[in-house]
């Protein structure tokens, strides 16, 4: 971190000896580590106040987020849910066109299958359309009978 050699600190220590005096050195030297201590103990205090309020910031918005969830799940309807697509089906079926009064007539019809397209007459029919077609076929009272 410093660049401060063996030599740098025995200049330090020449200096300081002269300065303050053998005598008074090592209550120099106690005092100076005392302070030392001091200023690292009021920075790990900072420094644990400033991640103890980070920790209460992040646990707010944890919080925040799991109120809108519950909210959310409280206001959950599935009745509500349920008439409202009804609703938006039923309004779909009104805005489609209505069949007209001969359409809805006719016995073979099925308002809700929608209408399949007539074979080209090119296109001969397989076994399974014939047997397919015969089912489809209304019975009548004088089949039954």
């Amino acid at each position: 971190m410093f660049d401060i050699g063996w030599t740098e600190l025995l200049v330090i220590a020449c200096v300081a000896i002269i300065v303050v005096g053998p005598k008074d050195l090592p209550r120099m030297l106690r005092t100076l580590g005392q302070t030392i201590g001091k200023a690292r103990k009021l920075s790990r205090e900072f420094q644990s106040t400033f991640n103890d309020a980070l920790r209460e910031a992040e646990q707010q918005a944890d919080i925040a987020d799991m109120k809108k969830q519950v909210e959310e799940v409280a206001n959950f309807n599935p009745l509500g849910d349920i008439k409202k697509s009804i609703e938006e089906d039923a309004a779909k079926k009104a805005a489609k066109p209505q069949a007209t009064p001969a359409e809805a007539e006719s016995p073979g019809s099925d308002p809700v299958a929608p209408e399949k397209p007539a074979a080209s007459q090119t296109e001969p029919e397989t076994p399974v359309e014939t047997a397919t077609k015969s089912v489809e076929k209304p019975v009548t009272e004088d089949v039954k009978a």
